[in-house]
């Protein structure tokens, strides 16, 4: 080899050296488009920081709940222990884990929930029922997802306003709400899987309207306005993000989830809070 041509080759390799390793950069963005009864979206996304916005286009209220499989097992899996669970009370199979999502958003909104994604297989998922009770994903409403590992480090979550604890059965915030576009952070503090969903109220109507209309099968006029999102179910430990804009008002902090015990709705055990955003 010449001077010449070995002066390139150490040139070329000092250069390769030098490259800057990836950097993190923020979190990627997963849209999810809502219909009744369907979700259109991406079938593999990289693992990490993942902002989902989810983007109601349906008549109805939409949610889109992640459910991370365990190995090996299907959406199939999945749709025969749900339907075993759900004729016997049981819980559901100990290889389905909860692990976020956006919360539900009136037709024609959007919302967003920021997480980090493990690789693995996942479902998204409805739970949300239909006026004859039953739940969207028996309509169909559940999307596999494949997770697979990121090629580039993880970014760090954007810094939060304020935070909600979800506990066995209460809503803790930090501080109180103020009116103005708020990235909250949710924590699962409790023992069981939890999750925190924003509606404001309609003028004049108050959490005890809203806990009659529910306990009276849903029926006649919602007493809540808009459905701002929030977090869908996360396990016990389990933590997110979303960003939400407040106008001044009354609003409902709520938990369906069914309990561990009862099978019964957070909300029945307390779990929903009505607070004031000034």
């Amino acid at each position: 080899m010449t001077i010449r041509r070995l002066a390139l080759a150490s040139l070329a390799w000092a250069v390769g050296c030098s490259r800057p390793a990836p950097q993190p950069t923020g979190p990627s963005v997963v849209t999810i488009t809502a219909t009744d009864y369907a979700f259109g979206m991406p079938d593999t996304i990289p693992a990490g920081l993942t902002t989902f916005r989810l983007v109601n286009q349906g008549k109805e209220l939409h949610h889109a709940s992640l459910v991370r499989l365990g190995e090996g097992k299907s959406a199939a899996d999945f749709q025969a222990g749900l339907a075993a669970a759900t004729t016997s009370h049981a819980p559901p199979p100990s290889w389905v884990t909860f692990a976020g999502g956006p919360n539900t958003v009136t037709p024609g909104d959007s919302g967003t929930a920021t997480q980090t994604l493990e690789p693995g297989s996942y479902l998204v998922v409805c739970w949300i029922p239909t006026a004859d009770g039953t739940p969207h994903i028996m309509k169909g409403m559940l999307h596999p997802v494949v997770v697979s590992a990121a090629a580039t480090p993880a970014a760090a979550a954007p810094p939060a306003d304020l935070s909600i604890k979800l506990t066995d059965y209460d809503f803790e915030l930090s501080q109180p709400v103020t009116a103005g576009t708020r990235v909250v952070r949710v924590e699962n503090t409790g023992a069981q899987a939890h999750e925190v969903v924003i509606a404001a109220l309609s003028p004049g109507k108050t959490l005890r309207d809203f806990i009659a209309w529910e306990q009276g099968g849903e029926k006649g006029p919602l007493p809540t306005g808009r459905w701002l999102g929030g977090v869908s179910t996360l396990d016990a430990g389990g933590h997110a993000q979303f960003t939400t804009t407040f106008a001044p008002g009354s609003y409902l902090l709520l938990c369906f989830w069914p309990d561990a015990k009862d099978g019964k709705p957070h909300i029945m055990h307390g779990m929903a809070k009505q607070i004031t955003v000034s």
